[in-house]
């Protein structure tokens, strides 16, 4: 027992087990995956110092993932682990010194949680191998993790034949029986691929590889099927057309230490009417429309539609169907990645912060001039081939290599961009426009009598009603 005026001293620190809990809470088993990939990147960005600008500074690198009821492995040649990384940042809970300023390098695992949230998510045992400068095992198990005091944990120095080159391999076993159900799911594995497919887009097209297997056994030597990623592409009037023609807006410049690029524009031919409709009854939900942001390579915001990336404020149209031809993408990159407006999740944008703002300036400029543009055009539908004469598609890598003579932006004098010359509809118009809804039924019943086809679409059903009434009304005329 303590005397009276003692001065005795009351634990202070968490439970291991609470605080382990309260760690892995908010992170969805997806998103713990994409953690372990942006250590991938990390890594090659570590010992690499690839140049990002070039048209492929990940070719050669990989990642292997292997996700089923059995455990989780992900296996990279990625550059592995500095001893003295893993001695005294890689295992610790929290990145206890964090690089900053001109010795960081253009990564976005800066939080340094995303291992050790990853294994304790998904399970009570794992091992982590990795070959950087000095070979190494570090085992963490179930008693360690039961145990309530922080133990520091052994890592077991191995010899260099035991790796095929420089890389690092996390397996864990004994799944929480929750993760274990979700990764026997039927279509998770799938999702995952899909999820890889759009937030490694840009990372993937620029070289590195990255394959999925549900089977334990795979081996890791790259056999399983890799991820093919999202593309981004625009249409845009084949070079050496004179007057107008189909462009992209582009932004490039720099926003308080932040190098930014934006490129927007359709990536598809405008809908017509009936489109339309149905785009708007089902939110386009299987187009492309909308705005993704990257962050360092990293995609954090994926064809969105709503105020996060513009629409619907300042003078900017809502999204609706007539829109679902027009996507833009946004590029920032810092060798310091405490400047990109991140969130701690990595998964979104910090919307409030003032270099997003001014990126937001300029999508909404993008997006409100082509939304006019689509305006334009909507009333002269039997025009619209003309539109895309000479046109082709062009991937990021082409706009970015082949952009015009840019201007300054007012008000952001280390921005410049170039606003297109887009086309418009001839001036005298001939015909008018009929337009009327009428019950499914009847339109294909109709169809029916006149293609013998139900599936025929209710314009062209429309357009020979016309023609046949007015071919009987003007012979009776006669």
């Amino acid at each position: 027992m303590a005397e009276v005026g003692e001065i005795v001293e009351a634990k202070a620190l968490p439970s291991k087990r609470f605080f382990v809990n309260m760690l892995v809470r908010d992170i969805d088993l997806k998103d713990a995956i994409l953690d372990l990939l942006d250590n991938c990147v990390d890594g090659i960005l570590r010992s690499a110092s690839p140049d990002l600008g070039a048209p492929r500074p990940y070719a050669g690198y990989r990642a292997s993932i292997v996700i089923c009821g059995d455990g989780f492995r992900i296996t990279d040649n990625c550059g592995g682990i500095p001893y003295d990384t893993a001695v005294n940042k890689a295992f610790a809970v929290g990145n206890p010194d964090p690089i900053q300023g001109a010795d960081a390098v253009a990564t976005v695992g800066m939080y340094g949680i995303g291992m050790k949230r990853a294994i304790f998510k998904f399970g009570e045992s794992a091992r982590v191998r990795s070959f950087s400068d000095v070979p190494f095992e570090v085992v963490i198990d179930r008693g360690w993790l039961n145990r309530d005091g922080w133990d520091p944990l052994p890592m077991e120095i191995l010899p260099p034949e035991q790796f095929d080159g420089h890389g690092t391999s996390v397996e864990v076993r004994d799944l929480y029986l929750n993760v274990k159900s979700e990764f026997e799911r039927e279509g998770f594995v799938q999702d995952m691929v899909d999820a890889i497919a759009r937030q490694y887009s840009i990372i993937i097209n620029k070289g590195f590889s990255v394959s999925v297997s549900a089977d334990f056994e795979t081996d890791d030597s790259g056999n399983a099927p890799e991820v093919r990623p999202e593309r981004f592409r625009l249409l845009a009037t084949q070079d050496g057309a004179d007057g107008p023609k189909l462009a992209p807006y582009i932004y490039r410049g720099e926003i308080d230490g932040v190098e930014i690029e934006v490129y927007a524009g359709l990536y598809r031919e405008l809908p017509d009417e009936e489109e339309q409709d149905q785009a708007q009854e089902t939110s386009g939900s299987a187009d492309d429309a909308g705005w993704t942001v990257a962050c360092n390579d990293r995609v954090v915001i994926w064809k969105d539609r709503g105020r996060l990336t513009g629409w619907g404020e300042y003078g900017v149209p809502n999204f609706h169907g007539q829109f679902i031809a027009i996507t833009g993408i946004v590029l920032m990159r810092s060798a310091n990645p405490g400047l990109l407006p991140l969130t701690t999740t990595k998964r979104g944008v910090d919307a409030g912060s003032d270099i997003y703002s001014k990126a937001k300036d300029l999508m909404r400029e993008a997006t409100k001039g082509l939304a006019s543009f689509t305006n334009k055009w909507k009333k002269f539908p039997e025009s619209l081939e003309q539109l895309y004469l000479g046109a082709e598609y062009r991937e990021l890598d082409s706009l970015q290599a082949d952009a015009p003579p840019l201007r300054p932006v007012h008000g952001m004098p280390s921005v410049a961009r170039s606003v297109p010359n887009l086309p418009v509809p001839a001036s005298i118009r001939t015909d008018d426009r009929i337009s009327f809804a009428a019950p499914k039924e009847k339109v294909a019943f109709l169809a029916d009598i006149y293609f013998q086809d139900r599936t025929v679409k209710a314009s062209k059903v429309g357009e020979h009603a016309f023609n046949l009434e007015y071919a009987r009304l003007a012979e009776a005329a006669e």
